[in-house]
């Protein structure tokens, strides 16, 4: 397993001095897709959006007092039911992306700050995924969840919820991730993530663990602040409680870290195992977006959206001992 980068410099005249910036291009060990680190002080500067939170409470489809008469059914799997536990309550995308596609409304609140977010959200969420997957017809399926929270992060509606795709064609990352797995594992006889545990566990990007999952930076991020987890149950259908809490856990403390660090939009996604092979372990990304308010700018631009490459500000090293050294506390 190599973590391989390279550094280039760059000087710019401002104000009559050179100015050099530091630029680390970094390749992912398993997939060697490339990402650039821009070494500069970046400040986060997030707003107020009280009033925009009021204005789509008023007509926000997964309220409570809406959702019964406005989400559409599954016919087939869940016969035009609405599944719910706790606060969660599965759906079918009205706009779907995938043969089984999917909307789980994950808190009865319309909004809640990062450091509102509850270990139970997250379980009670992904109990009624897993009851679906274990239903759906035998085959070969790539199944990912994700969530979007808030407009930086490519959400339409405030209200926190997460989205799972079931399709028998693979997204263009995750095909990449399942050959690279298939050949690493050929190679060296494991799983790429059960090693890649062993070889960063105390390293710098090592962050901590909760119930039966490995917390760490990733090495060459597809976005700010960009933490990966690694559960020791490969399937996620086939989950105990007490994995999907240690992964809810780790995610709510990621959350809180974030809010910490005045960020207040996010992204994650699992890439599920099930039904793929032992080559593959069920892996979690979490990235955080620039912050939605007054200053808020789109930090996906044409190096993501054409060269499939991320640009960020921070180096990995530096936040994962900054969120180690607060992580029993979060």
């Amino acid at each position: 397993m190599e973590f391989r980068k390279e550094v280039e410099v760059s000087k710019v005249l401002v104000g009559g001095k050179i100015d050099e910036s530091v630029v680390e291009v970094r390749y992912d060990p398993l997939t060697l897709q490339t990402s650039r680190i821009v070494k500069k002080n970046f400040p986060i500067q997030g707003g107020d959006f009280e009033e925009e939170v009021v204005s789509t409470s008023s007509w926000c489809p997964f309220c409570s007092e809406r959702i019964e008469q406005m989400a559409a059914r599954d016919p087939e799997i869940m016969h035009g039911e609405l599944w719910k536990r706790g606060e969660a309550i599965l759906f079918s995308n009205l706009m779907p992306y995938s043969k089984y596609s999917l909307v789980l409304r994950i808190t009865e609140a319309h909004f809640l700050k990062l450091s509102e977010f509850k270990p139970e959200h997250f379980v009670d969420s992904f109990i009624l995924i897993q009851d679906y997957i274990k239903k759906i017809p035998e085959g070969k399926y790539y199944i990912t969840i994700g969530m979007n929270f808030l407009k930086p992060a490519g959400s339409s509606i405030m209200h926190p919820h997460v989205q799972v795709m079931i399709s028998d064609i693979s997204t263009d990352y995750f095909a990449r991730l399942d050959w690279s797995a298939l050949e690493f594992m050929e190679s060296n006889g494991t799983d790429y993530w059960q090693k890649l545990v062993e070889v960063e566990k105390e390293g710098e990007r090592y962050v901590g663990r909760t119930e039966k999952t490995e917390w760490l930076a990733a090495f060459a991020p597809k976005g700010f602040f960009h933490f990966v987890a690694i559960p020791e149950e490969k399937e996620f259908a086939e989950m105990s409680l007490e994995q999907l809490r240690g992964l809810s856990e780790g995610i709510v403390k990621v959350l809180k870290y974030y809010d910490s660090k005045n960020l207040n939009s996010f992204n994650f996604t699992l890439y599920c195992a099930d039904r793929l092979g032992e080559h593959f372990r069920t892996n979690f990304h979490i990235v955080a977006r620039t912050p939605f308010g007054k200053y808020y700018w789109c930090d996906v631009f044409y190096p993501k959206m054409l060269h499939d490459e991320s640009v960020v500000f921070f180096l990995p090293e530096d936040y994962a001992k900054e969120i180690k050294e607060v992580w029993e506390e979060l």
